[in-house]
């Protein structure tokens, strides 16, 4: 009886990304990598490529590289850092209460609601050169 081959298997980039992000473990020396270490050497980093934790120490003994089939990535960012810009709120920007304790007085929805009729109804006006292109075309038509 002749025996079946097989289909090759296909590892994909995101095989491995999901892999990476199952083992909490440094591929490299195989410990737990844990997020507060006291020990610098230990600190977690984070493959900028693939997403895989080493330990700092680790990586830099590595070969300053990704240890991982298929990435071998070569920069790294420290776990838990920020990758996109974070809002910052410092006391300042709050307003500060009034000195006389009553809330600061704001206008009122009706106030609103008209000066935005007001604008709305500046803004259907016609302007000037809209108003002078209209009556040369009034006169055209009447000579």
């Amino acid at each position: 009886m002749a025996e079946q081959e097989l289909p090759p298997i296909t590892i994909t980039d995101n095989d491995i990304n999901e892999a990476n992000q199952l083992s909490l473990h440094c591929p490299i020396c195989a410990n737990p990598v844990e997020n507060n270490i006291a020990d610098r050497a230990l600190q977690p980093v984070v493959c900028r490529q693939c997403g895989t934790l080493y330990h700092k120490t680790c990586w830099e003994q590595g070969g300053g590289k990704c240890a991982v089939l298929g990435c071998a990535h070569t920069e790294y960012r420290v776990y838990g850092t920020q990758m996109r810009p974070v809002l910052k709120v410092d006391y300042k920007d709050i307003p500060k209460p009034p000195l006389n304790g009553r809330p600061p007085i704001t206008p009122t929805t009706k106030q609103l609601k008209e000066q935005q009729r007001r604008q709305v109804e500046q803004l259907r006006r016609p302007g000037l050169l809209q108003r002078l292109w209209q009556w040369l075309l009034d006169q055209i038509k009447i000579g």
